[in-house]
């Protein structure tokens, strides 16, 4: 499983409001499972996502709802959704109809998105955006 981006760019960035941080960071969004693309898109708000993943991480896992991204770029819910299935997760998007990935155990899907997140945050960093602004 892997959640990656590239093309990086704050080019839209109007402000510093979380709507505009939040819409504004964006670059080419990838997840795939193996050689199985689950989802992509172009300009994608990854702060955004990052920041709605680490929020949802902090959840005990008991108690961790299924995740579904309700973003502010797009008018559909769940672009990337995370469901609890028997012996994990899956990841999909509701962009992608009738494809998920594979179940992926706890452990490495918290370590996914903790790399993801780490990413996104060392890039709004190096951006000259301080951090703790998406990331709480």
């Amino acid at each position: 499983m892997l959640i990656s981006y590239s093309n990086f760019t704050t080019q839209d960035l109007r402000g510093t409001s979380l709507e505009q941080l939040y819409t504004n960071i964006e670059a080419d969004l990838r997840v795939a499972d193996g050689d199985v693309l689950v989802y992509s898109e172009i300009l994608f708000p990854v702060a955004e996502l990052a920041s709605e993943l680490m929020n949802w991480i902090r959840e005990t896992d008991s108690e961790r709802p299924d995740f579904t991204l309700d973003s502010m770029s797009f008018a559909e819910e769940g672009v990337v959704s995370i469901t609890r299935a028997s012996g994990g997760w899956r990841i999909g998007s509701v962009l992608s109809p009738g494809i998920s990935s594979g179940i992926i155990d706890e452990s490495s899907l918290l370590q996914e998105i903790r790399q993801f997140a780490g990413l996104v945050q060392r890039d709004v960093a190096a951006a000259g955006i301080n951090p703790a602004l998406l990331f709480q």
